[in-house]
């Protein structure tokens, strides 16, 4: 048994709890007690004492989107828009892309967002022409300690290369077969979510097909949705109406969707997300990087819809550093609305822990330090540059801190990271190996000189 002391414990529960001297008691996976140092310090005396002196204690982030494999594209897509940066750098990269390749950028993605105080990822993986992929994955999820939301994406229409494009009844059947291997294992750190890619890439049949299965086995779906104006313009002309609209139609939207990006929606878009109550996963950086647009986040707020907040791809970013996506997402907004008020560091925090929780239907489970909970918790230092001095945590956290404050990290009860090293990998290795499979990856697709 773990006893957290001394920290200023920042809960993310419903009444926004801090406590200046708290503590936090975990048992096994899950924290049992928040309260005053003192008090639980007499109560548990035989737990072993984590020292939280001069650390803010969080909720372990969440982040609520992001692409493992384009780790190993870093720094190959710059200064591009979406369609070009597709086609010269993801797909071209992608025809060589390997279940091995793969197991090597779950791990150092997994590595960058555990030492940057991320517990939990959302993937996005629609490479299925090597099927072992999403086995590599669930491998090195669990090696790592981190916990994983896997999205089994796929795509079936051009101009995705016809090398990267499945089959329907091939989605089907290795989607049942991801989904029965590795949904809900490892002590719940293991959970499946299905996606057809987006609106542009994944045909109606796939799509309902995607949302059949997932129904069917009740693990949710994801969705990139009205990404770029250009493709918004073009799939808006051949459905007849806007994607969401188009998604409504067909019974898609539904509680347990998350759709990703959403720059280009309308207000009868968001009433119908509203309605249906789908989620939808904020990429701030990802955004501005591809000159997507803004989404309409605070309007989205507005009308009740539940918002997270993730990295993207570390293709299109080119980071998993959740701080800098929080800040930025603030930032975007106050700016693009003329409003200084009208994004809050505690709403942002929010979408980052609780709600992205709640977006994923796991806020009985994660998002904050309450007892009953599995014990995702992350110890951010305040003798730290970037967080002194620290007046108000939830302030510093959103708007000063750097990932590299991060101290210590615990998923599930167990201690990933303490003083800044990460314990469940050997980081020299992780770093050395993606490295090598990322540079034999660029010199076989040709997307750098030889």
């Amino acid at each position: 048994m773990y006893l957290i002391t001394n920290g200023w414990i920042v809960t993310m529960d419903k009444q926004r709890n801090i406590y200046r001297n708290g503590a936090l008691a975990i048992d096994g996976s899950r924290i049992t007690e928040v309260g005053e140092t003192n008090a639980l310090k007499q109560k548990y005396p035989q737990a072993e004492i984590i020292d939280a002196t001069n650390k803010v204690v969080i909720p372990g982030l969440v982040n609520g989107h992001v692409h493992l494999f384009q780790v190993l594209y870093r720094g190959l897509g710059d200064d591009l828009a979406l369609a070009d940066w597709l086609s010269e750098c993801i797909y071209r990269m992608s025809l060589n892309l390997t279940g091995n390749d793969v197991y090597h950028a779950t791990l150092l993605a997994a590595t960058e967002m555990l030492k940057g105080g991320v517990t939990c990822y959302v993937d996005s993986h629609y490479i299925n022409w090597d099927l072992s992929c999403q086995d590599k994955i669930a491998e090195a999820t669990v090696l790592s300690g981190i916990r994983g939301i896997m999205g089994r994406s796929t795509v079936d229409v051009a101009p995705v290369p016809e090398k990267l494009r499945e089959a329907v009844d091939q989605a089907i059947r290795e989607s049942e077969r991801i989904i029965k291997t590795y949904h809900n294992q490892a002590d719940g750190l293991l959970k499946v979510r299905l996606e057809p890619l987006n609106e542009a890439l994944a045909s109606t049949e796939m799509m309902l097909a995607m949302r059949e299965v997932s129904r069917q086995y009740g693990v949710g779906m994801n969705m990139h949705m009205m990404e770029a104006l250009p493709r918004v313009r073009t799939m808006t002309a051949k459905f007849g109406m806007t994607p969401v609209k188009y998604l409504y139609k067909l019974g898609i939207l539904d509680s347990d969707l998350l759709l990703a990006h959403c720059c280009w929606v309308d207000d009868v878009d968001m009433d119908l997300i509203a309605e249906t109550g789908a989620k939808v996963a904020h990429n701030p950086v990802s955004n501005q990087y591809l000159a997507d647009g803004v989404a309409p986040v605070p309007r989205m707020l507005e009308k009740g819809i539940v918002v997270t907040i993730g990295s993207d791809g570390a293709c299109s970013n080119n980071n998993h550093d959740m701080f800098e996506a929080m800040k930025l997402t603030a930032l975007m907004h106050k700016v693009k609305n003329l409003d200084p008020e009208i994004m809050t560091a505690e709403k942002v925090l929010t979408m980052a822990t609780i709600d992205a929780a709640r977006a994923l239907g796991l806020e009985d489970e994660i998002g904050s330090l309450e007892a009953g909970k599995r014990a995702d918790v992350v110890l951010v230092d305040i003798d730290h540059p970037s967080m002194t001095p620290c007046f108000n945590p939830v302030s510093n956290l959103v708007y000063a801190a750097t990932s590299n404050a991060v101290n210590t990290v615990l998923v599930n009860g167990r201690i990933v990271v303490q003083d800044r090293n990460l314990l469940t990998l050997d980081e020299e290795k992780v770093l050395h190996d993606a490295n090598q499979a990322a540079w034999n990856l660029a010199e076989k697709s040709g997307a750098i000189n030889q």
